[in-house]
């Protein structure tokens, strides 16, 4: 029993020593101890770093997205929402002609029809363009065209003979449908209505008694399909040239009066706007347009 108990009495400052350095090896906050093992990295944010990543990505998808949008769009883009001028081509106001050879149906040289198609009055249409949106626009012009002089003859006597003096007045209205797109030009579609009106005389030198009184009448209904070509590739969009050809329903009409005799012409008919030779489309077919 006494050696028991000098073994357990002895062996208690090893025990004593053992737990003192068990408790020794541990971290103690309050006197400063830290140990790089006890001590953890701070955590990495990937999240973070992604998010930045993603937006940055995301807001240069946006913006290629946006610009090629706007490239893709073209010229004609630009100006929705703006009003362009310019001019809309010449209508051709029917007119009886007077001063004709032999044959006219009323004395003194005014005949309802010359060579078959009439006399005309040349009337070039000055108006302007709205565009509504990228599809649709509504356009309108007017015209005037005024006509006078004489012509004289030297032989012996002098003779001189007045050629009608003729005033005209046209209207022009349209609704320009856009149907396909490209860099610098939009291809249209113009349902048209066109009215025409013309007035004035003819003082016959030889014969007081034959002068006339002269009046017209255009009615047209029809559309144009073309292209409208902005100068974007020279750095002018907001200059645009349109060409275009039309198909029409007609009405012409032509009187002249001399006292108490009177003499009318009526003429219906349908056909485009190209008739006979080929710089026929340049009369009547052509639009130049500033938009502003």
């Amino acid at each position: 029993m006494l050696k028991l108990k000098s073994f357990v009495i002895c062996q208690l400052p090893l025990c004593l020593v053992l737990l003192s350095s068990g408790v020794l090896a541990q971290n103690n906050p309050e006197l400063g101890d830290s140990s790089p093992s006890s001590v953890l990295p701070p955590a990495p944010a990937p999240s973070t770093t992604t998010s930045e990543s993603t937006t940055t990505t995301n807001t240069t998808t946006t913006t290629t997205e946006s610009s090629s949008a706007s490239t893709s769009s073209g010229d004609h883009a630009m100006f929705v929402g703006h009003l362009g001028v310019g001019a809309f081509g010449i209508l051709q106001l029917p007119v009886m002609s007077c001063g004709g050879a032999a044959g006219a149906v009323i004395p003194g040289g005014c005949m309802p029809t010359d060579g078959g198609a009439g006399a005309v009055l040349s009337a070039p249409t000055i108006g302007a363009r709205y565009w509504l949106s990228s599809a649709m626009a509504i356009e309108a012009a007017i015209g005037i065209g005024y006509s006078s002089g004489n012509n004289k003859v030297e032989n012996g006597p002098t003779t001189t003979v007045n050629a009608p003096s003729l005033f005209g007045l046209a209207l022009h209205g349209g609704l320009p449908l856009v149907f396909a797109t490209a860099t610098h030009f939009a291809f249209e579609l113009v349902p048209e209505l066109n009215l025409g009106f013309v007035t004035g005389g003819w003082d016959d030198t030889r014969n007081a008694n034959a002068d006339a009184d002269l009046s017209g009448f255009l009615l047209q209904l029809g559309a144009r399909v073309g292209a409208e070509v902005h100068f974007g590739f020279i750095d002018i969009p907001q200059l645009a040239l349109m060409g275009s050809v039309g198909l029409h329903m007609s009405y012409e009409g032509r009187s002249a009066s001399i006292g108490n005799t009177t003499a009318s012409s009526h003429r219906f008919g349908f056909g485009t706007t190209v008739q006979g030779e080929p710089w026929d489309i340049f009369t009547g077919n052509i639009a130049a347009i500033y938009y502003f």
